[in-house]
């Protein structure tokens, strides 16, 4: 008879550790300690190169702004020639960038050529530089190794804000002879995307933003709208 009762009481006890109640129970503290540690997961969490690849990249961010801010443009010209600055940090002087604002500059060039209209790149020298190496480069930041003179008609501008979670890129589309915006356009680029970016392990915090302003006295490079010769 006591043998009867025990199971009994064993198989009451398992009904309720498998009762609907008790499961949900179960699930919703798993549910809670996954989303407790993805909410602790750090945001600056260091970015390796072997890391898995991002389902969208930097290239993908300036390609869906370009054409944002290529799609309210008017009246486009087919003589018009654009450049393209780096993206400034807002709570800046606005001479100042990043590693992202820079390859954002460098992936928004590219999407500008990809319209169809007549691109410039600022830093390409007008020559080629031979190192002790053997490798050849035709780019420069050094403002004395730079055109004073740049034909161009627009320029592709904007600034870069750090957000909760990201950056908030604005850009813009101005006329360099009457300064009017012909376009502009925003996009919220992940965190993640830009710290894929960030230069890894060689530089302090205080050294992820770089004063691209000139220096010594020296003046900037005078832009001249192009006129046409036809």
């Amino acid at each position: 008879m006591i043998n009867k009762y025990l199971i009994m009481s064993l198989a009451l006890l398992t009904g309720c550790s498998l009762s609907p109640q008790n499961s949900l129970v179960t699930k919703e503290k798993e549910s809670t300690e996954v989303a407790n540690k993805i909410v602790n997961q750090s945001p600056s969490k260091t970015v390796s190169y072997f890391d898995k690849p991002l389902t969208n990249n930097v290239n993908d961010y300036a390609q869906w702004l370009i054409q944002d801010l290529f799609s309210t443009i008017d009246f486009p010209q087919n003589n018009a020639i654009f450049m393209v600055s780096d993206l400034a940090i807002l709570d800046s002087d606005l001479n100042k960038t990043n590693q992202f604002g820079r390859q954002m500059s460098e992936a928004i060039l590219h999407e500008v050529h990809q319209t169809g209209f007549s691109t410039l790149d600022v830093r390409t020298t007008g020559y080629v530089r031979i190192t002790e190496e053997g490798d050849l480069f035709s780019q420069s930041r050094d403002f004395t190794d730079l055109s004073m003179t740049v034909r161009a008609t627009n320029v592709i501008t904007g600034t870069l804000t750090r957000h909760r979670g990201g950056y908030l890129l604005n850009a813009r589309a101005v006329d360099l002879d009457s300064k009017l915006l012909i376009a502009t356009a925003q996009i919220f680029v992940p965190y993640d995307v830009v710290d894929s970016v960030m230069r890894e392990g060689t530089q302090s915090p205080n050294d992820m933003t770089t004063n691209t302003g000139l220096t010594n006295g020296s003046r900037g490079i005078p832009l001249k709208k192009y006129e046409s010769n036809r």
